[in-house]
């Protein structure tokens, strides 16, 4: 893990195993980095998207294998925070995927709505491994 701290910004860059157990160990040192950096009433919403994103690339994606990887930057800006994932997986068709609907009970689909609740900015890649999230540094 590389922390590259700077005035008012803060990045952070880390290459995991495809295991659900590292996906929480970086959410949690995420949580831990927005605490220590004083953005402890953004460090909720970066976690939750986090682990969402990074359990979907486990599960849906590298399905568990550890020889694959998994990429997670953090960059928090004076207006922004940017949150990206990316795998090395075939990705999915997200514009399909946000056109369906998810109920309580589907197995999967409830990423896209966490998103797009908690993020003023979803993108994703072309080909679907990889998601950009914008959220305000500044709740308002």
């Amino acid at each position: 893990m590389r922390l590259t701290p700077r005035r008012s910004r803060l990045s952070f860059r880390c290459t995991i195993a495809s295991r659900l157990t590292e996906a929480d160990s970086l959410c949690r040192s995420l949580r831990n980095l927005m605490n220590e950096a004083g953005l402890a009433a953004r460090s909720f919403a970066v976690e939750l998207l986090a682990r969402e994103s990074l359990n979907n690339a486990v599960t849906h994606v590298n399905r568990s294998f550890a020889d694959k990887t998994i990429r997670l930057e953090l960059h928090v800006g004076r207006k922004w925070i940017r949150l990206k994932v990316a795998d090395n997986g075939p990705g999915f068709d997200w514009r399909k995927a946000r056109l369906g609907r998810c109920g309580l009970e589907s197995e999967s689909g409830r990423g896209l709505t966490l998103f797009t609740l908690y993020a003023e900015q979803v993108r994703f890649n072309r080909c679907g491994n990889q998601i950009t999230l914008w959220l305000r540094r500044d709740r308002k």
